[in-house]
């Protein structure tokens, strides 16, 4: 089997930190209101300021997601080049001085600070799949501040929630056009791309601008007819995919995102679709190989995999990132079997039951706890 290549592609580039925030009269004081539904994060009488608990730090992004768990998974053995791109704005002030160094063949980019330091979180994160950096000039003023952004996660200790802070990534159409641009060339030669997330905002200039709901679809235009495309995408994002030149190979999406695309399955010509719709939640997954759901009975026609049982549920964060990493690893690194499909999905589901069932979620994933799970249901039922 010839070496496959993949890319993901990452155009929301984060630094996620988890902040742990205590009920403290000294450092600062939290507190929920379950009724009420409420978050209070207060500075006390005596002038103590909120000061919380680093508990992680990582390179985000739901594209960035998934290129991590696939990491995890992948081996020395595995016959699959992955590569993480990631666009990020030029250097500015004496930044502009530096020159790219290469690290273990990683091409670190001078870019802005936060540039540079999603780089740094990226490289650490990775071993298996390439990161991959392309610096944008158009991504300059105003808009290069949030051309990466630092999300923060602020868990109120004892209370289960949490309060989550997340900028968007903004864009010009400037860029989009640079982007594209650098993205046909990119893709010339790969047998898949990703697409997992939503694309950055901007707003367009006239009625013949490209708006953030074509993005994906414009990406999918570029493609060559032989690439397979990936997507977990959600809203008018997958809607313009569904009806572009170039249609996806596999769809990802949970239980709720696809009723919420209902209409879009009324409007899919049946006889023109010819890749694989993946729905899941916690019970398992439902599938459409080669097929579109019937829209007077949605379910219909699909093919059921009840999720593994898991003893306890630490936390529910990236399991939808885990399922698509898992699939796409199996799918990539399979040999074209009938089993093919039913493997992917089944291994899909055993990582994300790893992901939920540990504290670390996506962090706490190793291929041998999978293919125990694996090999316990391929086995059993194949």
């Amino acid at each position: 089997m010839s070496m496959k290549k993949v890319i993901i592609l990452e155009f929301a580039p984060t630094a996620d930190e988890i902040w742990n925030l205590d009920h403290n009269d000294i450092d600062g004081y939290a507190n929920y209101d379950v009724e009420k539904g409420l978050v209070s994060i207060l500075d006390t009488a005596h002038d103590a300021k909120p000061r919380p608990e680093i508990l992680a730090v990582y390179a985000g992004g739901k594209a960035t997601n998934v290129a991590r768990v696939i990491d995890r998974l992948l081996d020395e053995k595995s016959n699959v080049k992955i590569e993480l791109v990631t666009f990020l704005p030029p250097p500015q002030g004496i930044f502009c001085k530096l020159q790219p160094v290469k690290l273990n063949d990683v091409e670190i980019m001078p870019s802005t600070p936060s540039g540079m330091y999603v780089q740094a979180l990226q490289i650490l994160d990775l071993v298996n799949v390439r990161p991959r950096f392309e610096i944008i000039d158009e991504l300059q003023g105003p808009t290069a501040i949030q051309a990466t952004r630092r999300c923060i996660e602020m868990i109120i200790k004892g209370t289960g929630t949490s309060l989550n802070f997340s900028p968007r990534i903004i864009w010009t159409p400037k860029t989009v056009h640079a982007v594209l641009q650098k993205l046909e060339k990119l893709v010339s030669n790969v047998d898949m791309v990703v697409l997992a997330g939503a694309p950055p905002i901007w707003k367009p200039v006239d009625n013949e601008s490209i708006t953030p709901h074509d993005f994906y679809a414009e990406i999918l235009n570029l493609l060559p007819p032989q690439c397979d495309v990936s997507v977990d995408v959600r809203g008018y994002y997958l809607h313009k995919c569904l009806f572009s030149k170039k249609l996806p190979t596999f769809i990802f999406m949970n239980k709720n995102e696809f009723l919420e695309a209902s209409e879009s399955w009324k409007k899919l010509n049946k006889g023109n679709f010819f890749g694989t719709i993946i729905v899941h939640n916690k019970d398992g997954c439902w599938v459409w190989d080669k097929d579109i759901p019937n829209t007077d009975d949605l379910f219909n026609g699909s093919i059921f995999y009840p999720s593994p049982k898991v003893e306890k549920v630490y936390s529910t964060i990236g399991a939808g990132d885990a399922m698509h990493a898992g699939f796409l690893k199996e799918w990539v690194s399979s040999e074209n079997t009938e089993d093919r499909l039913s493997r992917s999905v089944i291994y899909s589901q055993s990582v994300s039951a790893v992901s939920v069932s540990n504290e670390r979620a996506t962090h706490g994933i190793d291929a041998v706890a999978v293919d125990q799970i694996f090999n316990k249901i391929y086995n059993k039922n194949y």
